[in-house]
């Protein structure tokens, strides 16, 4: 060939570790040890081949294996006029010096890797660095995996890329490019963490592979702070090696026939039916490849409508429930008569089916890609069920079955099960809406954006585009401190089991607006009271039935980085529930963004992430009602009460948002002189497992005479009787009081103390004053030790 190949691709963005377990799951090569070599059968001779991972060697001997950097042919695809770098060499002995991860990827600060600073100067614009690899021969119809891990960090880092690039034609061939496709892509910052990824490629020619590391662009503001664009253990494998990929130039892969359906999925490169039929393969439908090979159903005779055939994959193991995978493939239904697509579930244990995606009808003469989480408790087989509509009126083709790994949400749209709660608002809303004005909720909307329309951020988070769209908080330019949005999901059904809410979030305020006062950005479970907790806490200026319990899974405040970030929560669900985000607004005058983006609910205990969102037992910042918190008396005239703009003390305003409410306060005037007691317990606290110490932050402010005092209280968990107060404290421990004093006030003081307990706990607030008060704000809990603060607090056992 004049080019010297053609190209023929499956992608596979793997952004952890991949999380499908098989049988022939394959494991990062280990330092030194020698990789089997694939077969060269159909390479050409002079070719090298980068089988062996590279490690790039240790703090004793650095190494670039069989790549090189910048490369003899490296150019940047990035932008006109910028020029490709080299990568360096380096450990993360050097990393603070340099830049880079603190380690390579086995946690060893002497392991080396490749990495780029992206970060510019006033006098110097950070450029793309290339790195090239030797140039490889033919990979053969089962293709080559591509395997490597990644680090990308820093506000400064923006994109890391894989190319395959054909080689120059040889002597006497035309003078045209040689070909080049982007197989592998990602802008998503792993936070100092180390990410497993694999692109699973095909190639008829000699090539070599070029990754790119791009720094954030001259017109970025926040170009000159550090980041870095790192990767480690790099090379190629067998095509075999990247499990449950499949681009069937080679043949099914891991893929097979059911035993039990009507007819099979046949491979096929070109249909013999032009009106149904894609005329090539999904990848080489992109270029002027000429190879390639797809599977398809073929609806002519014998076939009668409701005919099924079934592909099943392997049998994987069960998913992690910290990280399930994502499946992608291309899908080809055109025609009149095109019947249904659907991907399934099955439990290898039970043999019980659960339909995860389904499409029906023509979708026009173009592949479509679709997507799908997959998550199971149980080891499971994916299975693609395609079904006759009208014979010889509509074929269906599958290409380029892929897996990520991480939560996805469902794409298209439409093939999403009723009330799933996936969305990535391409299409539509996905069934989320905006509460009603009547119930008055909230005072604003979220709003479905296209990215083009606003000047940030740039890009949704499906599509890395302008034309993506993403769901927004609106920002009038007529707000007040603490304006709230709900965003509400379909009603979905809990059936008991604990799920995992995934999504993309970004939460940015200009640098000029100096004071933290973007807002929050929460998510809540709500769902009918079934007697067995308390009813919803809202303020009774809320039109909300009592019958309702809400209960929060997930809240940041305030501004979180220009990119977006990845986040989820657990939560359990017995019965019909609902999904809320809310948003509230800080300042008045914020200009900056709350959003979301790719919203996917999978079953699966995941972890927190990030750990700053995690909402605890106790936690409060009392926009939302009282969290649980008890008010007891031991006078039913002076009590614990939520500060209105009507009702508050003079000038205070919230600590959460600076709004004229959103706190708690007593206020006591009690012209007998006689000493009030005011307490507020907390939920029943639940010890960390290994019994380490928990911090308990708050704040608070005084008011009145010099003599009014607040305490705090750690006490076994017990069953409280009404609203009485409790007045014998002698078993309890005294962690924490304060008198008041000038210093405090007329502002709000931070305050902290440790907790520590073997069992299950309560913490009770204490406030004692004949003439005066304290106000209370933003309770946290977190499982470290902290520092007493203010110093001059007390700590006795009463």
């Amino acid at each position: 060939m004049g080019v010297g190949g053609t190209l023929l691709l499956t992608l596979l963005i793997l952004s952890s570790c991949l999380c499908l377990g098989s049988p022939q799951k394959s494991e990062k090569n280990g330092r030194g040890k020698k990789v089997e070599v694939a077969d060269r059968s159909l390479e050409k001779q002079f070719a090298t081949q980068i089988d062996q991972l590279c490690d790039f060697g240790t703090e004793e001997g650095m190494t670039w294996c069989q790549w090189s950097s910048p490369g003899p042919t490296a150019t940047s695809r990035s932008g006109e006029g910028r020029m490709a770098r080299s990568w360096t060499l380096s450990t993360g002995l050097n990393a603070l010096w340099v830049g880079g991860p603190l380690n390579d990827t086995t946690g060893d600060s002497r392991g080396g890797y490749a990495f780029h600073e992206t970060s510019s100067t006033p006098s110097r614009q950070a450029e793309p660095a290339v790195m090239e690899s030797s140039v490889q021969g033919p990979t053969g119809a089962a293709g080559k995996c591509l395997k490597f891990w990644y680090s990308v960090s820093g506000l400064s880092a923006n994109v890391l890329r894989v190319r395959v690039r054909g080689t120059q034609p040889e002597a006497g061939a035309r003078s045209v490019s040689p070909p080049e496709v982007v197989i592998w892509e990602t802008r998503d910052q792993t936070r100092g963490d180390w990410r497993e990824a694999q692109a699973l490629y095909t190639f008829t020619g000699n090539h070599t592979l070029v990754l790119e590391a791009v720094p954030a662009a001259g017109a970025d503001p926040f170009n000159v702070f550090r980041g870095h664009i790192a990767v480690d253990d790099l090379g190629t494998r067998p095509g075999q090696e990247c499990i449950g990929l499949c681009s069937f130039e080679g043949g099914m892969c891991d893929w097979n026939n059911a035993r039990t359906d009507d007819f099979d999925w046949l491979l096929g490169r070109g249909t013999q039916n032009p009106i149904t039929g894609p005329p090539r393969d999904h990848s080489s439908s992109r270029g002027d490849a000429l190879g390639g090979a797809y599977v398809f159903i073929d609806s002519s005779f014998p076939r009668r409508p409701g005919d099924v055939a079934r592909l099943e994959s392997i049998e994987f193991q069960e998913t992690d429930p910290n990280n399930p995978p994502c499946m992608r493939f291309h899908t080809y239904m055109s025609g009149g008569g095109v019947g249904r697509l659907a991907v399934l579930l099955q439990d290898v244990v039970t043999r019980r089916e659960r339909v995860l995606w389904t499409i029906s009808g023509n979708r026009g003469s173009r592949w479509v890609m679709g997507q799908l989480p997959l998550s199971s408790s149980t080891p499971f087989k994916v299975v693609f069920e395609g079904s006759v509509g009208k014979p010889r009126l509509g074929d269906i083709a599958l290409d380029d079955i892929t897996i990520i790994s991480g939560p996805c949400a469902t794409l298209p749209t439409v093939a999403a099960p009723p009330t799933s709660g996936d969305c990535t608002f391409e299409d539509d809303t996905c069934g989320w809406s905006n509460v009603v004005p009547r119930q008055r909720i909230d005072n604003l909307d979220f709003l479905r954006i296209k990215a083009s329309d606003r000047s940030f951020p740039p890009t949704d988070h499906t599509t890395s585009a302008q034309h993506g769209f993403y769901m927004t908080m609106e920002n009038p330019n007529k707000k007040i401190e603490g304006d709230r949005a709900w965003l509400l999901s379909p009603v979905m059904e809990g059936r008991g089991q604990i799920k995992c809410l995934s999504f993309w979030y970004m939460m940015f305020e200009p640098l000029d607006e100096l004071d933290p006062s973007l807002g929050s950005l929460a998510a809540f479970l709500m769902r009918e009271d079934t007697g067995d907790s308390s009813p919803l806490d809202l303020p009774p200026s809320l039109d909300v039935p009592s019958s309702l319990v809400l209960t929060p899974l997930w809240s940041l405040h305030n501004f979180q980085g220009l990119a977006w970030y990845f986040a989820q929560a657990p939560f359990r669900a017995d019965d019909d529930f609902q999904i809320i985000f809310e948003g509230t607004w800080g300042s008045s005058e914020s200009s900056g963004t709350i959003a979301i983006d790719d919203v996917s609910i999978f079953e699966g205990n995941c972890p927190t992430l990030p750990e700053a969102a995690m909402v605890r037992a106790g936690d409060c910042t009392f926009t939302r009602g009282s969290c649980g918190w008890l008010n007891l008396t031991s006078d039913p005239d002076f009590t614990w009460v939520s500060a209105s703009p009507s009702r508050r003390p003079a000038s205070m305003l919230d600590h959460t948002y600076g709004a004229l409410g959103g706190y708690i306060y007593f206020d006591v005037f009690n012209f007998n002189g006689r000493t009030q007691r005011l307490q507020l317990v907390s939920p029943t606290l639940d010890p960390p497992s290994d019994r380490s110490p928990s911090c308990f932050t708050f704040w608070f402010a005084g008011f009145g005479t010099d003599n009014s005092t607040l305490r705090v209280y750690q006490r076994p968990a017990q069953q409280l009787i009404g609203n009485r107060l409790l007045v014998d404290l002698t078993d309890d421990i005294l962690v924490w009081s304060y008198t008041l004093g000038s210093q405090v006030r007329g502002g709000w003081t931070f305050g902290q103390v440790t907790l520590v307990s073997g069992s299950r706990f309560q913490i009770v607030i204490e406030g004692r004053s004949y003439n005066g008060g304290f106000t209370l704000d933003d309770f946290r809990i977190y499982r470290e030790a902290c520092t007493k603060r203010p110093k001059d607090s007390q700590s006795t056992r009463q």
